[in-house]
């Protein structure tokens, strides 16, 4: 399922910081991103997702992180050679509550 049609206004919420922070490749991937998985935690407050497969262990050496700044919540963003792997989303219920929806 895309990012962009399941949670269009998170993907805007990604997009216009990246773009901000002089990430235009970054903001570009999110038309194009799918989520494959959602977090596997039991944190009530993990809304997180992955966006490629989970790895095993760590990510590896080309892995690095961007922490957006949005209204509300946390939102990191994980990368690997630059590609966003995975999308850290914290203390946001709304969004938790659409991915509940869309993984039943």
């Amino acid at each position: 399922m895309l990012l962009i049609e399941s949670l269009p206004e998170l993907s805007r919420e990604l997009t216009d910081p990246l773009i901000t922070a002089r990430e235009p490749g970054l903001a570009a991937q999110i038309g194009d991103l799918e989520i494959v998985a959602r977090c596997s935690c039991s944190d009530e407050f993990c809304a997180s997702f992955y966006t490629a497969p989970k790895p095993v262990g760590s990510y590896g050496p080309k892995h690095r992180n961007i922490e957006l700044g949005p209204a509300k919540g946390m939102i990191i963003l994980d990368l690997v050679d630059d590609r966003i792997v995975h999308v850290e989303v914290l203390y946001r219920d709304d969004v938790g509550s659409k991915l509940a929806l869309l993984f039943a």
